[in-house]
């Protein structure tokens, strides 16, 4: 399930700023443009569709764990453009009786692709990409070798 009730920071118009969102949140049909759904209790539900022109380029990465928890939740990312870094963290949680997609979420700008993507996993892992092309949802599987999970006896 992708939706979420309440309050979310989200680059609606993928500039590479955040944008304050006071609604239930849902990315509709995968196009990079983030939509919403807004409801009221005992109301009608209202569907906005972001058909937003705009020259702006965006990546949503939706993480695969293997040592970690399957979903990467709790993996911090860290995506750099030409104009700015970004910084996310893998969750389902946005408000209150809420949940949100758990794939994250990076708008680029102008930039067609981002110059680097971190990812630090649950695990300890620390995985890096290089020139990641935007105006896509990238799968990014967690490295199976690397260094044991915290905690974790050899």
């Amino acid at each position: 399930m992708h939706s979420g009730w309440g309050i979310r920071f989200m680059d609606y118009d993928n500039d590479g700023w955040k944008d304050l969102l006071i609604a239930q949140g849902h990315d509709l049909d995968n196009d990079g443009r983030l939509d919403a759904v807004v409801t009221t209790n005992d109301g009608p539900v209202h569907v906005l569709h972001n058909e937003t022109e705009t020259a702006n380029h965006w990546l949503i990465l939706k993480l695969v764990g293997h040592r970690s928890n399957r979903d990467g939740i709790g993996a911090d990312v860290r995506v750099v453009t030409a104009q700015a870094a970004q910084l996310a963290t893998v969750s389902t949680a946005s408000s209150y009786l809420s949940s949100s997609d758990k794939r994250v979420h990076f708008g680029l700008g102008t930039e067609t692709a981002a110059r680097s993507v971190e990812i630090r996993w649950p695990s300890g892992a620390v995985q890096r990409l290089a020139q990641v092309r935007g105006d896509q949802v990238l799968q990014v599987d967690e490295p199976v070798a690397g260094p044991p999970a915290r905690g974790s006896a050899r």
